[in-house]
């Protein structure tokens, strides 16, 4: 058997220097389309077969305008009579196929222009009813410089609506990202990644479905003339949609019916929200104890998948109100859980909230990070009201969000740092001396435990840490 000294040695040779971590978004993709194929997916779109009998729309809506080539999707848009109507276009929709509550709903597209021309990229509720809707963007292709952000609400027999506008290049000209925000509480308009437009007011709150079109004609652009010319395009580069790992973040939705507006969140003891200063929005989390006589605990939590070597960071805004101060022995704390396919508790980091000594009316961050240990299946991050006795006083928490910041298996020791002790602790383990964690040295996990592990650990601290 050869040395551990000598492992070491060709290990140590071998390895190059660790890329350095870089924060991750606190995102994460739920669902997408690339158009990589040479089809339009018939398990994420369907493409209509209508001549559409909506505000004015003089287009019969045909799969055969819909086309799938070199990573694009295009709509193209005709003056040629079909079905009764002087003009062909395209529609396509993921209704019954995917729809979303909430989170970022991103587009990169080139839009048509001229004339009667009305692309849009919107959103319609899974139930197939309207309104609500949200309008991403809409263009009159007479004014190619200027899009659209519209919420809709209300009844089919009384509608509303609010919109804003935003102007800058030619849209016909180029490629550009369009994007929306969703939060319980507003809906953020995003054109190249910069916010454009905030929209406060009715905000709906069922998951809805993502539409891509291209009309011609109709009541708001008005109908094609002379300068007009066909066939129009529009290209789609891409849809993407993002949730945050974390839902109701900023304790702003109700849920379903009555409650706590700690929707999302499993809640034990006194923990509510409260809407007296809140760091943003209209709420925050408040914490206290039960007042048992016995020591005693409060809070909530919210778990998200997790897997060995995933490397976390969450953080938090508390607050020691002046009308209702920690007390005593009173403090919180703020948890991440490594937890295993069983919830059973593997290990935890904790950072100290508030206490009685806590500096009042300002609110203070607080946060925490971690890479998950060997058999970790879930992550769960935990603000927790600790009272000892009976002391009075109560923890406002708010804005809490985790980032996922990418994964390195070859943290071995999962000490958050990838260094000559991971080396060592791998070694340890695969010569069958101690194992931290549990951990597991068929790294490749093909059943056996040989040299090719060894390549396969070296290969991944060769290329460090995301």
């Amino acid at each position: 058997m050869i040395s551990r000294t000598a492992i070491l040695s060709i290990i140590t040779l071998a390895a190059v220097s660790a890329l350095a971590a870089q924060p991750g978004p606190d995102w994460r993709l739920t669902w997408a389309d690339e158009f990589d194929g040479h089809a339009l997916d018939p398990a994420k779109w369907r493409a209509l077969n209508i001549a559409w009998p909506y505000n004015g729309e003089a287009q019969f809506y045909r799969p055969q305008n819909v086309a799938v080539a070199n990573g694009l999707l295009t709509i193209t848009s005709n003056n040629q009579p079909f079905g009764g109507r002087p003009y062909t276009s395209g529609r396509i929709e993921t209704l019954h196929r995917f729809a979303q509550r909430f989170g970022r709903f991103e587009f990169r597209a080139q839009l048509p222009s001229g004339q009667g021309l009305w692309p849009a990229l919107w959103l319609l509720p899974a139930a197939d009813v309207w309104p609500p809707e949200i309008d991403v963007i809409e263009l009159l292709g007479h004014e190619p410089t200027r899009v659209y952000f519209t919420n809709h609400w209300g009844t089919p027999q009384d509608p509303r609506s609010f919109g804003t506008s935003w102007a800058g290049p030619d849209f016909s000209q180029d490629f550009h990202t369009f994007a929306l925000e969703w939060w319980p509480d507003r809906l953020d308009f995003f054109v190249d990644n910069a916010l454009r437009s905030t929209h406060r007011i009715n905000i709906p709150r069922d998951p809805f479905f993502i539409i891509v079109n291209t009309a011609v004609g109709g009541f708001w652009p008005g109908y094609p003339d002379a300068s007009t010319s066909f066939p129009q395009r529009l290209r789609l580069d891409y849809v993407r949609v993002y949730a945050r790992h974390l839902d109701n973040e900023s304790f702003e939705d109700p849920g379903q019916g009555q409650g706590s507006h700690l929707a999302a969140w499993t809640r034990f003891g006194n923990a509510y929200t409260d809407a007296n200063q809140p760091r943003t929005g209209a709420r925050a989390a408040k914490l206290f104890g039960n007042f048992t006589g016995q020591p005693n605990t409060s809070g909530f939590f919210q778990s998200v998948p997790a897997r060995p070597g995933d490397r976390w960071s969450a953080r938090s805004f508390w607050l020691n109100r002046p009308n209702d101060p920690m007390q005593g022995q009173n403090r919180a704390v703020f948890n991440l859980e490594w937890r295993d396919a069983d919830d059973q508790l593997i290990s935890f980091e904790s950072v100290d909230a508030l206490d009685a000594a806590s500096t009042p009316n300002v609110y203070h961050q607080r946060a925490v990070s971690g890479t998950a240990p060997h058999g970790t299946a879930s992550l769960r991050v935990v603000a927790l009201f600790f009272q000892p006795a009976m002391s009075p006083g109560a923890a406002w928490i708010d804005d809490i969000t985790l980032e996922y910041l990418g994964h390195c298996p070859a943290d071995f020791n999962t000490d958050g740092f990838l260094d000559f002790f991971d080396l060592d602790a791998f070694v340890s383990c695969f010569e069958g001396l101690a194992c931290p964690d549990a951990a597991d040295p068929d790294f490749n996990t093909d059943g056996f435990l040989d040299f090719f592990d060894l390549d396969a650990f070296l290969t991944a601290f060769d290329l460090g840490c995301p």
